[in-house]
């Protein structure tokens, strides 16, 4: 009966181990597919900030140019009423002129 009972407690030991490495590998396995999920998460929240900053750089870029032709249009606006105002100016010169020699 000893030799049963030493039996069935070398097999209980060897089903521990057994299942001991079983369990490090599943451990190991699933460490490794997580490492890897995440490696992958973090390479497409990478490659999403860089659409999302590129999509946010030509968004300021259009934004830039339309304030760029916004202020050549005004400039040009103020041009044309500065020349229209010194050519109002040059007449009523031109006749205070002729107003004085007369």
């Amino acid at each position: 009966m000893e030799q049963s009972t030493l039996q069935a407690v070398r097999e209980a030991e060897l089903a521990a181990t057994q299942s001991e490495r079983a369990a490090a590998k599943q451990c190991e396995e699933l460490l490794n597919q997580a490492k890897q999920e995440g490696e992958q998460l973090v390479a497409q929240a990478v490659a999403q900030a860089k659409q999302q900053a590129a999509a946010a750089l030509e968004e300021a870029h259009q934004q830039a140019q339309q304030l760029q032709e916004q202020a050549k249009q005004q400039a040009q606006q103020e041009i044309s009423s500065l020349r229209s105002a010194a050519a109002a100016k040059q007449a009523q010169a031109q006749e205070a002129i002729l107003a004085a020699l007369v």
